[in-house]
């Protein structure tokens, strides 16, 4: 370490003791540093001893307290106040939701799930998912890059791992249980692998073999893998935000449209070749000719949405007919309980939150940070988007794609208020991440 004269070594410290960021201490120092022995420098030159040349030097840099509250106001952390406001509005309503839906399912003793304490668990999970996002907030997201390859190698063989040993359900490999603590891994998946894809994609260049290698790892590995499940829902997931990704990545629409291709094919295969998918595919297309059977959840749907009108048909109100409106069909029964009103109150309350994404991306400055909120944001976009088609009957209903914050499920919510706690942590340091004097 070179050796600095004790002036200088006592303006550094106090300039950074005025800096609350502290991983900027080093970067401020090495720059503060730079200035200083150049100044140094040029009066050594003149004939000035080594005192008398520090004290003039540190007196051009300026007052120690007013460079250092300087440096603290232009590198603070950020708040995203406006994405702080609808991640708890949207955590509001899904408290809400869940209460209503506590009352309506008690409402019908014999019903299967008239016994559950879907608020408690709700607000159990939700505890659980801020003490999550709060620490990824401080958790410098830039540590992640260098562990992109880990994470990616992780989550496939975690994949590989439910396929061979998960739980079926409704025709689908998706569950991995430990005990008492099962976890929807085709679903949390995704969101494992686009962050792993930010990284790997950041330190690749745009060359005809980085292509080949990133078509490899990121398109068809994962879509082998959500085909061989079958999971229809986690593949278009993975799909949408992949190729906002790449878009964020390359800036070229020519280098993202290429690959739809590749992606489309085994997509069109795990839909016609399962015969579950199939059955759900024609019962959205023809829903009124097997009202009773494969359509039964579509008419239902139609026909509480039209009956719904402008207010609804009261709190907490009972509809038998209506399946799962704790996951699926939440927002449905939201619309058919509280009416159009609410069901557009909501709906906005889910377009402003992604439009604070996308601006907290414009102002992003770092090209990883920038990619990761690309990825991120286009996964909640996807899934409100079709969320909300299938809650109107004009989506095809897929399992597994929830309404976020607002379903029932702990793995998602944990997975989607973990992804925000990033993006929080991206804009808190979208200042922090050069130091320029």
């Amino acid at each position: 370490m070179k050796d600095r004269h004790p002036l200088i070594d006592d303006y550094l410290a106090h300039v950074c003791s005025r800096v609350k960021a502290r991983e900027l201490h080093k970067e401020i120092k090495q720059e503060m540093e730079s200035h200083l022995d150049e100044l140094l420098d040029m009066k050594r030159e003149e004939g000035w001893d080594e005192e008398t040349a520090a004290r003039w030097a540190v007196e051009q840099m300026g007052d120690a307290d007013a460079v250092g509250t300087g440096l603290n106001r232009v590198h603070k952390s950020r708040i995203p106040w406006g994405l702080v406001a609808w991640v708890a509005v949207l955590l509001v309503i899904s408290l809400v939701a869940m209460y209503a839906v506590e009352l309506s399912y008690a409402a019908m003793p014999q019903h299967r799930l008239a016994q559950n304490d879907w608020l408690l668990h709700k607000a159990v999970f939700t505890a659980a998912g801020l003490m999550v996002m709060g620490a990824l907030i401080i958790f410098d997201y830039r540590k992640l890059l260098h562990s992109s390859w880990l994470l990616y190698w992780g989550t496939v063989a975690a994949s590989v791992g439910v396929l061979l040993f998960g739980r079926q359900v409704n025709g689908m490999k998706s569950y991995l249980s430990f005990g008492a603590v099962t976890i929807d891994w085709m679903n949390v998946s995704p969101f494992l692998f686009i962050i792993s894809a930010a990284g790997i994609l950041h330190g690749m260049d745009s060359s005809r073999r980085s292509g080949l290698v990133q078509t490899g790892f990121f398109v068809v590995v994962p879509v082998l893998l959500y085909g061989m499940a079958p999971s229809i829902s986690a593949m278009l997931l993975y799909m949408a935000a992949y190729l906002l990704l790449l878009y964020s990545a390359r800036k070229s629409w020519k280098a993202v449209l290429l690959q739809p291709l590749v992606l489309l094919l085994p997509a069109a295969l795990t839909i016609f070749s399962s015969r579950y998918s199939q059955m759900r595919l024609a019962a959205f297309f023809q829903r009124y000719e097997d009202p009773l059977g494969a359509g039964y959840m579509y008419v239902q749907i139609d026909q509480a949405v039209r009956s719904a009108g402008w207010w609804g048909h009261g709190w907490a109100s009972v509809n038998a007919r209506l399946p799962e409106i704790h996951t699926d069909t939440i927002f449905t029964y939201l619309i058919y309980s509280l009416g159009w009103i609410a069901g557009a109150v909501i709906a906005t309350c889910f377009v402003l939150f992604v439009v604070q994404l996308i601006q907290m991306g414009l102002e992003v400055r770092d090209r990883y940070g920038k990619m990761l909120i690309s990825g991120l944001a286009g996964m909640f976009a996807f899934q409100f988007i079709w969320s909300l088609g299938m809650s109107v009957g004009i989506l095809p209903i897929l399992g597994g794609i929830t309404t976020p914050f607002v379903s029932y499920g702990g793995s998602h919510l944990l997975a989607e208020l973990a992804a925000v706690g990033i993006m929080f942590s991206i804009y808190r340091r979208k200042d922090m991440i050069r130091v320029r004097l």
